[in-house]
């Protein structure tokens, strides 16, 4: 009896801690959850909010993999505990936004761009390194 309530505890909270996560439904909170998501190594969520096409796809792979193999723990640590920061928000269109961000750890101010699509906000990867509209 105490392994079969063992087992059930272990699978409630295994089927707990899988529950979807509530997308954001505005531009502005996509763009911060997928940058949240990916200074925190959280790869899976960034690829929810993404635009899953074959270039998106691919530079969040390079990404992810540089951070798996090659950045550092301190790097990893430094980028967890940073805060975003919001420079400029250009609402290009009302499908289209650009967000210009950087970080507390880096500085690097970067892009990126969110565009509304059946609905959802979702991120365009891809114009973070090419910035075409």
């Amino acid at each position: 009896m105490k392994r079969i309530l063992f087992l059930f505890a272990v699978i409630v909270t295994i089927v707990s801690c899988q529950q979807e996560r509530e997308r954001p439904t505005e531009a502005l909170d996509t763009a911060r959850e997928f940058i949240r998501s990916s200074l925190d190594g959280d790869y899976d969520w960034a690829r929810q909010l993404m635009i899953k096409d074959s270039l998106n796809l691919y530079e969040l792979d390079l990404i992810e993999k540089k951070y798996k193999d090659e950045m550092s723990k301190k790097d990893k640590e430094g980028y967890k505990g940073s805060s975003i920061i919001i420079h400029s928000v250009d609402n290009v269109s009302d499908t289209v936004v650009i967000v210009n961000y950087s970080n507390s750890y880096k500085k690097k101010q970067m892009p990126v761009k969110v565009i509304k699509r059946n609905g959802l906000w979702q991120v365009d990867f891809n114009y973070t390194f090419t910035g075409n509209l």
